[in-house]
């Protein structure tokens, strides 16, 4: 009978770890998704994420696109922490140490006690030192969303880490519609039609010219999508670093676009261009632009940096599209998507013919954007 009663006992305790031992690890493993990340990384992610911080703008537009800014509690370096773009940034603790997606305070991000940190996939050093600080209390994911032949898989990515794969659709379905938009025209294109281009960049002054070559990530597909060439294709390094003045004034240059980051030049919150127009004033009175076909023509053209390196790429395209082919973009109206893009997935109440800087010169509304 002793024995009966002990084997029952370890049957009982037998049950007992079956019913709340087992069905609890089940469930925290249906719990927790796995991804491969832009680093081709496999992470593991408990749900539900609740408290995020990023390190990239292009993540920032990312999260609210899919309607997750409420739960963004630290951020990293932002070039334009737009307060209209983004509810209560300046309330956000910064944790970055300078500019750099992996400059990160890895202390202060801790204090946070965030689930989830997600930054960029760029080709800078850094993510591994920052990654072994703290992974053991924090995931870290990094995306590519700035690339039209990686922005989808990472959209998707995003969309399920957060249960919001029907915002990340609607988004994927709507900038591959406008994307093909272009591709089918430019993609006739011969040789002899597309546009020679020159992109100068810099971190705010006219007269400091750097540039893009096609070793930079995406640029090959940039000159495929919008039929241009890069006259500074084959620069050594993929930033290009500082263009010697007597190669440039010998190029054949079509069209320059000017990405520079422009202290209150552009931005949701600035009805003013005289910054910008002053400063494309400057640049084209640089020798080494003052005698190229694009200042003889008026083709230089002002731009955000903001849309490069972000969801708004398809924004960048659009305008840059009817730059280089206006004739083959007719009825193509760059506003118009750009309208959309913060209306309907930054979800701003905003009308881009009464307020913004953007770009410089073009509108449809002649009225307001600026011969």
């Amino acid at each position: 009978m002793l024995r009966e009663n002990n084997i029952l006992k370890l049957y009982g305790l037998f049950l007992l770890f079956f019913i709340f031992f087992v069905p609890g690890n089940a469930i925290g493993k249906q719990n927790e998704i796995t991804i491969n990340d832009a680093m081709g990384r496999e992470v593991s992610i408990k749900q539900p994420v609740n408290r995020i911080a990023f390190s990239g703008t292009c993540i920032a537009e990312a999260l609210k696109i899919i309607g997750v800014w409420n739960k963004v509690v630290g951020r990293g370096y932002m070039i334009l922490p737009d307060k209209q773009l983004y509810p209560d940034i300046e309330n956000l603790p910064v944790i970055a140490m300078e500019p750099g997606p992996y400059s990160i305070n890895c202390e202060k991000l801790l204090e946070l006690d965030v689930d989830l940190l997600i930054t960029v996939n760029v080709p800078f050093a850094g993510f591994k030192g920052m990654n072994d600080k703290i992974k053991s209390r924090t995931k870290v994911i990094a995306l590519d969303m700035f690339q039209p032949d990686t922005v989808k898989k990472n959209f998707e990515i995003l969309g399920k880490i957060f249960n919001e794969e029907k915002r990340s659709l609607a988004y994927l379905n709507w900038s591959e519609n406008v994307m093909n938009k272009i591709v089918n025209k430019t993609s006739k294109l011969a040789l002899a039609q597309r546009k020679k281009y020159f992109f100068k960049w810099s971190s705010g002054s006219f007269d400091e010219i750097y540039s893009m070559s096609d070793k930079f990530p995406g640029m090959t597909r940039l000159n495929e999508i919008l039929g241009g060439i890069n006259i500074a294709a084959n620069l050594n390094r993929a930033w290009g670093g500082t263009v010697d003045p007597e190669w440039l004034m010998q190029q054949d240059i079509d069209i320059i676009i000017c990405q520079d980051k422009i202290l209150n030049g552009y931005g949701i919150g600035v009805d003013n261009n005289e910054v910008i127009r002053s400063y494309r004033k400057k640049a084209m009175g640089l020798p080494v632009f003052a005698s190229s076909k694009a200042v003889k023509n008026n083709k230089v053209y002002m731009i955000s940096p903001q849309f490069l390196y972000s969801p708004g790429f398809v924004i960048y395209f659009a305008y840059l599209a009817k730059w280089f082919h206006p004739d083959l973009f007719h009825d193509f109206n760059p506003e118009f998507i750009h309208q959309e893009y913060l209306t309907r997935f930054m979800e701003l109440d905003y009308n881009m013919k009464k307020h913004g800087v953007f770009v410089y010169p073009y509108s449809t509304d002649a009225t307001r954007f600026y011969k």
